[in-house]
């Protein structure tokens, strides 16, 4: 349901139900973490259609961690070497950053 075209030489890492808010826009769907980028694949009633957004790794600014309600722990924000700021709720949030900053090469 949820995938898109892998390069030739990209594999994926980690994946999971996800859900995306990025200008106003909230979509279901799912986060794939590949060994190049940062892949959402989701679906909108008001789009009708599949949705794609994705970020190279070499283009993640910053990663931060924030909360649902102030209270759990469950929200991952990225933001671009655009500024562009892309928010995620997932499962094993912290397992996230950590994969995502092995990918990158980035110290805690």
């Amino acid at each position: 349901m949820y995938s898109f075209p892998l390069e030739p030489d990209e594999t994926i890492i980690k994946k999971c139900l996800a859900s995306y808010s990025c200008d106003g826009d909230v979509l279901n769907g799912a986060l794939y973490l590949t060994d190049h980028r940062l892949v959402f694949v989701g679906y909108s009633l008001s789009i009708g259609s599949k949705y794609m957004d994705e970020v190279l790794l070499t283009h993640i600014k910053a990663l931060e961690t924030e909360k649902t309600f102030f209270v759990i722990p469950n929200v991952l924000k990225v933001i671009t070497i655009q500024d562009k700021v892309i928010k995620i709720i997932i499962k094993g949030r912290n397992q996230w950053v950590e994969a995502i900053n092995r990918q990158t090469g980035r110290v805690n």
